[in-house]
Parts: structure tokens; sequence; C-alpha cells
């Protein structure tokens, strides 16, 4: 049997084929069950050549992390003009077509720091839930208050669940989630 031949790649284009395959391998399967061999091969490098654009699995599996738990940069229109509760159910359905789109391996990343416990993937998880706060507020056009993101980044963490239940479970429907993280929202981000 002869091996499958390699494509030289640019470097950013060979950094992100290693991040999308090892993205792929990590929402069906834990950290733990992914050996550095079959990243390679899902990636058609090898082994060498991951630690050489990462440094580690771990590093690799970091990289993953940050990049699955983050909003999408996608704009909302300006809806400054809107009541505020209107404002959260467009922002929130925003967010849930984002959840949507991502699916499974989003909420799977997204949890990720309850399954795989080190401080450094619950790092990455609490920027991407800061960042999402500031996100929000920016959306409600509310100002970025460090008290106001306080009371909204625990709510990351009910969308996350929330979603785990549509998404994964399909105990819930998207619009039971949109009415929960609404009503959530409205209640954190009340005067």
């Amino acid at each position: 049997m002869t091996p499958a031949a390699r494509t030289r790649l640019a470097p950013d284009s060979r950094r992100r084929s290693i991040l999308d395959a090892a993205a792929v391998l990590y929402a069906s399967r834990p950290y733990d069950q992914v050996s550095t061999t079959e990243l390679a091969r899902a990636a058609g490098v090898t082994r060498g050549l991951v630690h050489h654009y990462f440094g580690s699995k771990r590093a690799l599996f970091l990289a993953v992390m940050r990049e699955s738990v983050q909003m999408p940069e996608a704009a909302l229109p300006d809806l400054a003009d809107l009541p505020l509760p209107e404002r959260v159910s467009r922002t929130i359905d925003w967010i849930l077509d984002a959840a949507g789109t991502y699916g499974q391996a989003w909420v799977a990343a997204s949890g990720a720091a309850n399954l795989h416990g080190p401080s450094d993937v619950q790092a990455i998880v609490d920027e991407a839930d800061d960042r999402a706060a500031r996100l929000v507020l920016d959306a409600l056009a509310l100002p970025d208050d460090a008290a106001l993101r306080a009371r909204l980044r625990p709510v990351a963490a009910y969308v996350k669940a929330l979603c785990r239940e549509w998404l994964v479970r399909g105990t819930l429907e998207r619009e039971d989630v949109h009415a929960d993280v609404c009503a959530a929202v409205l209640t954190v981000t009340a005067p």
C-alpha cells in the first residue's frame, strides 16, 4: 500500500487544514480519545508538522476550542431605535442562528470546560463568554459596563445548556430557547 501523496500548502493554509481536521475530530470525540497520529492523518500531514504548527496536541486542542466558542463576527443591523425587548429578541435570534449553524460541534466545544477541567480550557471559555457579553451589550445599545457584563456572563452558561437541550437532546424547540434566553437577558439588563 503506497502512502497518500501530500500536497504542499502555504503555511497559513496548512495551519488552517490542521485546525479544520482537528475540529471535526474533537466535535465527535473527547480530547483524550483523539491521538496526535489520528490528528495528523486526518489533516494529511505528519505528526511532526502538527507539532511544528501547534507545538503540542494540547495547544492544537486549545486553538480549536478558542475558535469554536467564539461568537461569529457577523454584524447585527443597528437596533438602537427599537424598544429594548425587540432589541433583545433580534439579538437572541442572531445568537441562535449561529448556534444552529455550528450545531452540535459548537455545543460540545462551548461546554468543554466542564468536560476537560484544566484551567487553560476554562480561560478560553471565560474569554468567549466575556466577549459575548460585550457583543450583546453593544447589540442592545447598552453601555459596556462591568456590572452588566458580570450579570450577562452567567447567562452564557444558561444559553449553552438550553442549546444542548435543543440541538443535542431535542427536548426543547428553538422557540422555547428563544423565549427563555430573552427573559433572562431582559431580567439581568433591567435598570
